[in-house]
């Protein structure tokens, strides 16, 4: 067994919304405001752990200490997980990734017109799809699996679709929580370890869930 709760951990964070140009000026994205992945990395730096954080555009101050990759787009947030994955132990996917991408963006900015304008979407890469294939491989100075951790946003079903999340993409915790949690400053999220029960933290903000994350990742053993 390795404890991971016992020493410092190399931890790769992700956050914001991602962005999806249609042209150089306009892009598809959602209200993610990037304060759960930045609050994760704040609690990780102050528990000791070494942070590497990938985020999208957000309004929020990094964190002071933690390593930052900047990206826009899910294709570059993959890029740059795939980059920084060998090098973490623990990986906790907070971002909000679009599940969707214009399959022609135009090269240059599309002009008004009258009549309807039909954009085709194609599906981007399922990032904690791959990590959860790869989270066995070997790292430089540890082996044994990786820690991952997911979120999933649910409208209906949510602890039913979260743990079929947890399953099927391999995670180790799933952290799900509904709409209304986007941009909020307190929400209710429901976690669950993979062969655990699930925990719910009521109306709790943000820097106090983001420790309590933290503090059961502390109990994931390898």
């Amino acid at each position: 067994m390795f404890h991971f709760g016992r020493q410092t951990m190399r931890i790769l964070i992700t956050a914001g919304g991602t962005r999806e140009y249609i042209d150089p000026v306009r892009f598809i994205s959602n209200a993610s405001s990037g304060r759960m992945g930045y609050a994760l990395a704040r609690a990780s730096l102050k528990a000791g752990h070494k942070v590497t954080l990938i985020t999208a555009p957000t309004a929020l101050k990094p964190p002071t200490g933690a390593k930052i990759v900047r990206v826009e787009s899910a294709a570059q947030m993959f890029e740059a997980v795939k980059k920084q994955f060998p090098k973490c132990d623990c990986l906790i996917m907070a971002a909000a990734v679009s599940d969707y991408t214009p399959a022609k963006p135009s090269k240059t900015k599309l002009k008004k017109q009258a009549t309807k304008l039909t954009l085709e979407l194609k599906p981007t890469q399922d990032i904690l799809k791959w990590a959860g294939k790869h989270k066995s491989e070997s790292r430089a100075r540890r082996h044994g699996p990786r820690i991952l951790v997911g979120f999933a946003l649910e409208d209906r079903d949510l602890r039913g679709n979260a743990e079929r999340k947890l399953r099927e993409k391999n995670l180790d915790m799933i952290v799900a929580n509904a709409p209304g949690a986007i941009g909020a400053q307190r929400s209710t999220v429901h976690i669950k370890i993979r062969g655990a029960d699930w925990i719910e933290t009521a109306r709790s903000d943000k820097t106090w869930v983001a420790r309590r994350i933290l503090s059961l990742i502390a109990t994931v053993t390898k």
